[in-house]
């Protein structure tokens, strides 16, 4: 039974504002990014056999680290600030914006993959806990007859947080609504968006 993902929509962030081993984290006011054009989720892990008896006695595979790349449809000024830490200039004279040493922000992040189940549409929202994302490459071409699409892929790394009291690293949430508006409504709910 074929389940595929055939769409990708809605990318979200919010700031995380705190955390509290054994709770959830605490998020700023969210924002809607630009439209999404795709996610890449690389996962890590351990991969780390104990062998005894020449034979695998024990194995910790578990997850160790998170990473993505995010590309969207472009970013705005405020997308900017909000995702990549930059700063607007305080010069009244230049004005602008700066890109500096600054850290990027920790946040949460999110999106929805439409999923088509035996041709019955489905949302999938999901929800990336802790994650700071930066833009390493910006390509800007010339105009040569018909346009090159220039968008930017912002590349990412969660980390894992315990919220619960099963001393466990979690890293992504995510949930199966039947319609769209249901997966926006739990996104925005989970990034603090009215």
């Amino acid at each position: 039974m074929a389940n595929p993902n055939v769409g990708m929509m809605y990318p979200v962030w919010a700031p995380l504002t705190a955390h509290t081993d054994g709770s959830m984290p605490t998020y700023g006011t969210g924002r809607v990014i630009q439209e999404a054009r795709n996610a890449t989720v690389n996962r890590e892990y351990a991969n780390n056999p104990l062998y005894g008896d020449d034979h695998i006695v024990d194995d910790d595979n578990g997850l160790t680290g998170l990473t993505m790349s995010f590309e969207s449809t472009g970013l705005t000024d405020e997308d900017r600030v909000a995702m990549l830490g930059e700063e607007t200039n305080a010069n009244t004279t230049t004005g602008g914006q700066w890109v500096s040493d600054n850290e990027t922000p920790w946040g949460g992040y999110g999106y929805i993959r439409k999923m088509r189940l035996n041709g019955v549409r489905s949302f999938e929202a999901w929800w990336t806990l802790k994650i700071k994302f930066q833009e390493e490459s910006m390509a800007t071409q010339t105009r040569e007859g018909q346009i090159t699409w220039g968008t930017p892929t912002l590349n990412g790394r969660a980390d894992g947080l315990i919220i619960d009291s099963s001393d466990k690293q979690r890293y992504q949430l995510h949930k199966t609504f039947e319609t769209i508006s249901a997966a926006k409504s739990w996104l925005n709910g989970l990034a603090n968006i009215t």
